[in-house]
This record gives structure tokens, C-alpha cells and sequence, in this order.
């Protein structure tokens, strides 16, 4: 036992103070109670100070104070009545049994705050307190021979008798103490539900009936014995039926009982008669609470185990929160209650924005301290009772009921997506991560739990593609997510039924006006003819993961078309390919481009890669060890859509890319937006400090070719040359000038 634990510090003071006044008031009050019961139940006072001593220093967890509470409370107490040198002898021996107790629960079971388990049970009852109140009684024993207040006439008996009468009064009042300052579950409590509370009453009106009568038609010692049997069937039933606080206090009751009866029975007390029968009795009394203590222990016990089997059925075993199963019993019980209520129930579904590459590239243990966080974050703000749960991966879902008002949810939303959004530090690294939300509104949207979790899952993708941070769930969902699983399901088909197809958009060297690349760029056409745009099914196809085979067939098909136009002498310019952020991530990638390379006979150097900003920023070590194996293979790099994202400029200056290629989005006002004008110019500039050319997408008018040759931007691309061309269409701009 490391003592300096025990040392109050300077802000602890004043309470360490306190408790020691309030423990050592109460030692006297109990001892000034256990004078008054002296002459009745023929036992010395100290085993009442002993026990509430004890009790005290562990139950109010105050350690030292309860020590120090229990010394001046003794000490007080014998001064009144006693020369201080046996008054603080007597103290000294109390204080030592409360630190023998403190000692000997911390040394065998450290986590014993409540007596609530079997092994707890057997430690408390025959090792600590056998222990305790033998080192007290053999103290206070030889401190009353020292004073001559004893004789050593009967002294073993006498000693024996008085361990065993504080055996019983630490037994009694020690498992209560620590339940009713550890509770978790008390009568007035509103868990407590009204059955439990009629059954408890009848319980302790039960006992307190067959006390009374048993007092009233009491005619010796006998008829407490069996008032004992009596009252430990009571005593089972609490033991059985309810928790360790209940239990213990029904023990402590129906021990009282037992002594009322012997104090009010309508015989004559005569303590050299009935000193057996009492002892009996008291014998009674301890096998009445032992057995109550171990039954609630074991009920304890039992329940302790359902219960976490519970929580591991309905709970997240990461993040703590309920689980799926549990979210879809508490939205329909949320449903019937506002129903009566004349409530909404709100339903946020949250996924977290950029959670995949942090768990991909870091590894699963960091990914799950982010859950953690996000967990830890969502409980935070939230109010106590909003229900906040773990659906799975990396989607949340947070359920609250609400009077009917116009969009509730919006504030609740713009604080998750607030607090998720905060940057965090783990591995010495900082992360940041996002959310999008989708929300949906009971009854405004539906009376079925099952249908109010899917809108608001479609609304949740609809804020990812929006970008909007949350989204409100709308009957146009509906449509669109008709028209999405059809396109997901037709998608499946079309890799098989070849119904995806490349087209060519030719990219013009500003200088020689010559065609010196060209962009291929998947479509679809459906067995009925109709052509569905690359904008709608690829984020299908990432979301059904389906972008791999879908990327490996562009890298196929675009080689195989180059090596053709070249082995009919067409001398075709480079062919680009853009690689999707999943392409970029899937460590088969590089290991796929070698063998399309060596499968159709491509030019390595002929072939040129497009990847997103974005999907560059992620990892960046990666970013750099994928593009750098690239670099090997003698692939020329573009970094596509550059500008929409916060590529840092040091990592720019390290990736081993040739050219930057403008989004589009710039371009489309770059004569009317002082802002984009000047972001283009800045664009241009750092890429030709870094010797890297300039791709501007998205030219369709001659203001703004002229605009862009101004700014010496090195290649366009954009309807104003062409728009995206079949094969046999796109080769006629093979080795010539296009007229600008």
C-alpha cells in the first residue's frame, strides 16, 4: 500500500476536513446508539464503534479520513466518561482496526466498493473481518487489563464472545453501508419500476407483520429463533429477486427484527439465563445474513452476466454505442411513443467523409481510434436523451423526438458535422475527416422504421454527391435512387455484354496547334441504344465497387486502340487514361498496367496517367511510392482537376509528375471572375517554376483560348477543338494542325 495515496493534497484539504468531521460525528452518534442497546442484546459498545468505523473508512472511500473520523470520534466519545489516557488508547486501537480493514480489502480484492460478488462475499466474511475485529478486540482487551477496567476472570470466553458480537455487527452493517454509497438502483428511482416497487413493499411489510407478531405472542428466546427462519424466507426472496442495495438492507432489517423481538418480548431479560438461547440466536441471526449476502452475490453475479451478454448483442464492442439491432428496436419503440405524443421523430444517418484512406493507408487499429473518437465526439454534444448509434463501418445514426417544427434537425446536424470536422492527433500525426448527413422525418416521410432508415440513407448520399454537408430527405430521392440501383444493376451486366466504350477527346499543343494528345473517356451504351455519361454511372460504380474491372477494361481497351491506329502506320499521339481515387488505392494497380502493357504491346511511354488532386492528398507517402513505380514504367503523370483541392506545394516539388491539368470549373468563367482569372495565372506559373506543363480542360470559346495563350498556358482541351470522338473519327486529327 503506497501511503502518499493516502496524503490529501492541497485543493483536497478542505473536503478531507469535512469528511473527517462528518465520520467522526457519526461514530458517535452509532456509539451513543450502541450504549443505549448495551444492557439488551449483552454485548460490549465497541464492536458498534468497530463496525461503523470500518464501514465507514470503506463504503465513503475517504481512506485516511475515515481513520482519522473514526480516532476523534472514539476519542471523544470515552472522554466524556473516562481519563484521556484510556480514551486515546481506546481510539488508537479503533483507528487501528479501520486501517487493518483499508489494508487487508485493498491487499486481497481491490475492486471490492461493493460486496456484490461470491469471491468478495467469502473474503469479506472469513478472512478481513474475522481478522479486524480480532486484532480489536485482542487491542482493546489488553488496554482495559493494562487500565485494571478487566480481570483476567473468564477473559478467553469473555473475548471470544465480544470478537463474535462484532463479527456480527460488521457483518451486518458493513455489505449496507457500501451498497447505499455505491447504489446503482434505489426504490424512489424512476428505473425502479412499479412492479419491483410493489414487490419490495410487500417484502419489508411482510417482515415487519411477522415481527410484530412474533414480539407480541413472544414467550421466550425460542420464538426469535424461528422469527429468524421466519424472516430469512424474506430475506431470499430479496436476495433472489433484486439487486445487492435491496438485499443488503432487507438482511439489515430482518436482523433488527430478530433483536426487537428479544428487546420487546414479554418475558423477563435475565442475561445469566438466557445467555445461551441469545447466543443461539445470534448464530441464527449470522447464518440468516451470510446466506443473504452470498444468495444477492450470486444473483449479483448472474446478472452482472446478462448483462454484458446484452450489451454485447446490442452494443458496438469498439465504441460502446448500440448496435445496429438494438438502433432498429429503439427508432420503432421511438415511432409508437411520438405517435401518442404527437411528435417527430428526426433520423440523421452519418457517414464520414475520407475514413476509407485513413483506415486503408494507416491500418484497422488507427481506424478504429477515429471510431472512437467520432463515438466520443457524437456523445459529447448530444443531449441526454437523443440515441446515438453505431450502424456499422463508418456510418452513425443519431435518433431524437421533437414537437413538430420545419427542419429541427438543421442545427443538431451542422453540430456533428462541426465537431466531426475538428482536426485530431494520433501517432504524433494530425487527421481530419468529415461527415455527410442525410436526415428523414417521421411522420413527414414515413410511418415504417425500416423505410425512414433507408430515406434518410438516401439522402445521406445525396449531401456526399452534393457535397452540402446534410440533406434532407425528398420524395425526387425516391426516383433517383430507382434510377440509381438500376444503373448499379445494368452496370453489373455491362462489362459482360460489352456495352462500355472509349472516345477519344483530342488535347492541342497552344503552340504548334497540333494534336499531341488525346483523353479517353469511357461511355456506356445500353442494349436499347442509349447512352448513359461517365457523371452518372462511375460514382455508382465506386460506391458498388465496381470502378476496378471498370478501370482495368479503360487501360485495356485505350492500349489495345493505340497499338492498332499504330500498326496501320497512323502514328497516333499518346492516349490518356484517368485512374479513379479506388483505382489509385488498390495495391494491384501497378501490377495490372504492366500486364495490359505486356498483353496488347504498348508503348509504355505512350501511354499517359491522369489522377485527381484529391486523390493524391490522402496518403501521401503512397501517393509518392505509386506515382514513383508509375515514373518507372516510363509513364507520363498528370494530376488532373488541379486547383479544387489544397495539394501542399512540398509534396508537389516531390512527385515525379510531368504536367498540372486545370479543372475545367475554372475555365468556364475565367472572363467574367477576377478570382479564377487569377487562380489559372497562378496555376500556369507554379507549374512552369516546376518545369511542369499545363493542360486547360474545358475551352470552349475563342476569348478564352486567346485568354490562356496569353497566360502561356501549354495545352487545351474542350469543345471548342472537339468533343469526345469514336476511334475512326477522333484518328482524323492524327498529324495535322487544327485551324484556331
Amino acid at each position: 500500500m503506497n501511503l502518499k495515496t493516502y496524503i490529501p493534497t492541497h485543493e483536497q484539504t478542505k473536503p478531507f476536513l469535512i469528511n473527517v468531521g462528518v465520520i467522526g460525528l457519526c461514530y458517535l452518534v452509532t456509539a451513543y446508539v450502541g450504549k443505549y442497546l448495551l444492557p439488551y442484546i449483552n454485548a460490549a459498545e465497541f464492536f458498534e464503534l468497530s463496525a461503523i468505523a470500518i464501514a465507514t473508512v470503506v463504503a465513503l472511500r475517504y481512506r485516511w479520513a475515515g481513520v482519522i473520523g473514526s480516532i476523534l470520534g472514539s476519542l471523544f466519545y470515552h472522554w466524556l466518561t473516562m481519563p484521556w489516557q484510556i480514551a486515546l488508547a481506546l481510539a488508537l486501537s479503533t483507528g487501528l482496526a479501520s486501517f487493518i480493514f483499508l489494508y487487508l480489502i485493498r491487499l486481497f480484492h481491490p475492486q471490492i466498493l461493493v460486496i456484490n460478488q461470491v469471491s468478495a462475499v467469502a473474503i469479506f466474511a472469513f478472512v478481513v473481518t474475522p481478522i479486524v475485529c480480532a486484532v480489536h478486540t485482542l487491542s482493546t482487551s489488553l488496554i482495559l487489563l493494562y487500565f485494571n477496567l478487566m480481570d483476567w476472570n473468564g477473559l478467553a470466553l469473555g473475548m471470544l464472545m465480544w470478537w463474535f458480537d462484532e463479527l456480527l455487527i460488521a457483518y451486518l452493517t458493513v455489505p449496507l453501508l457500501l451498497s447505499l454509497v455505491s447504489y446503482r438502483k434505489m426504490y424512489f428511482s424512476t428505473n425502479f419500476s412499479m412492479h419491483e416497487k410493489t414487490e419490495t413493499t410487500a417484502i419489508f411489510l411482510g417482515m415487519t407483520a411477522v415481527s410484530l407478531l412474533a414480539i407480541h405472542f413472544n414467550q421466550s428466546l425460542g420464538s426469535s429463533e424461528i422469527l429468524v427462519l421466519v424472516l430469512l424466507v424474506f430475506v431470499l426472496w430479496a436476495s433472489l429477486r433484486f439487486n445487492s442495495t435491496i438485499a443488503h438492507l432487507a438482511i439489515f432489517t430482518a436482523a433488527i427484527f430478530a433483536f426487537l423481538s428479544v428487546i420487546f418480548g414479554d418475558y423477563p431479560l435475565n442475561a445469566e439465563l438466557y445467555s445461551q438461547s441469545l447466543l443461539v440466536l445470534k448464530i441464527g441471526v449470522v447464518v440468516m445474513i451470510l446466506s443473504g449476502l452470498f444468495v444477492a452475490a450470486a444473483f449479483s453475479e448472474r446478472n452482472h452476466v446478462e448483462t454484458e451478454l446484452s450489451k454485447l448483442a446490442n452494443h458496438d464492442p469498439l465504441t460502446g454505442l448500440p448496435n445496429r439491432m438494438y438502433f432498429q428496436d429503439f427508432i420503432s419503440r421511438s415511432i409508437a411513443h411520438a405517435q401518442r405524443q404527437k411528435h417527430q421523430v428526426y433520423l440523421l444517418f452519418i457517414d464520414l467523409n475520407r475514413f476509407k484512406k485513413i483506415n486503408d493507408s494507416e491500418g484497422h487499429e488507427l481506424g478504429d481510434a477515429v471510431l472512437q473518437i467520432v463515438a466520443n465526439r457524437l456523445n459529447d454534444i448530444l443531449r441526454g436523451d437523443d440515441f446515438v448509434a453505431r450502424l456499422g463501418g463508418d456510418e452513425f445514426a443519431v435518433v431524437f423526438t421533437h414537437p413538430p417544427v420545419k427542419n429541427a434537425a438543421s442545427n443538431i446536424a451542422r453540430k456533428i458535422i462541426n465537431i466531426i470536422s475538428e482536426p485530431f492527433d494520433l501517432n504524433e500525426r494530425r487527421y481530419s475527416i468529415g461527415a455527410s448527413i442525410g436526415i428523414s422525418v417521421y411522420p413527414n416521410d414515413t410511418n415504417d422504421a425500416n423505410t425512414l432508415l433507408r430515406q434518410a440513407d438516401l439522402a445521406m448520399y445525396q449531401a456526399k454527391s452534393k457535397q452540402s454537408g446534410f440533406e434532407y430527405f425528398s420524395e425526387e430521392l425516391n426516383v433517383l435512387a430507382h434510377e440509381q440501383l438500376q444503373i448499379e444493376n445494368g452496370l453489373k451486366q455491362a462489362l459482360d455484354r460489352k456495352e462500355l466504350l472509349l472516345m477519344y477527346q483530342p488535347k492541342i499543343d497552344m503552340r504548334t496547334n497540333e494534336v499531341v494528345g488525346l483523353e479517353a473517356l469511357v461511355r456506356w451504351v445500353t442494349k436499347t441504344g442509349n447512352m448513359i455519361g461517365p457523371d452518372k454511372f462511375i460514382p455508382i460504380a465506386e460506391d458498388a465497387g465496381l470502378i476496378i474491372p471498370i478501370g482495368r477494361f479503360v487501360i485495356e481497351a485505350a492500349c489495345a486502340q493505340w497499338v492498332t491506329w499504330n500498326n496501320e502506320g497512323l502514328n497516333p499521339p499518346p492516349v490518356a487514361i484517368n485512374i479513379s481515387p479506388r483505382q489509385f488505392s488498390d495495391p494491384s494497380l501497378i501490377d495490372n498496367i504492366k500486364d495490359l502493357i505486356n498483353s496488347t504491346g504498348m508503348v509504355s511511354s505512350k501511354l499517359h496517367v491522369e489522377i485527381t488532386e484529391s486523390a493524391t492528398m490522402d496518403d501521401p507517402e503512397m501517393t509518392l511510392e505509386t506515382l514513383q513505380q508509375m515514373h518507372e514504367l516510363k509513364l507520363h503523370l498528370y494530376i488532373d482537376d488541379f486547383g479544387t483541392g489544397h495539394s501542399n506545394l512540398g509534396q508537389l516539388r516531390r512527385l515525379p509528375i510531368d504536367a498540372l491539368k486545370i479543372d475545367k470549373s475554372f475555365i468556364n468563367d475565367i472572363l467574367t471572375n477576377d478570382d479564377d482569372a487569377e487562380i489559372v495565372a497562378a496555376i500556369i506559373n507554379l507549374a512552369h517554376a516546376l518545369k511542369l506543363r499545363v493542360v486547360c480542360e474545358g475551352v470552349e470559346t475563342k476569348a478564352q483560348l486567346a485568354y490562356l495563350r496569353a497566360l502561356n498556358c501549354d495545352e487545351i482541351q474542350g469543345y471548342l477543338i472537339s468533343k469526345p470522338l469514336l476511334p475512326d473519327q477522333v484518328q482524323l486529327y492524327f498529324n495535322r494542325k487544327v485551324d484556331l
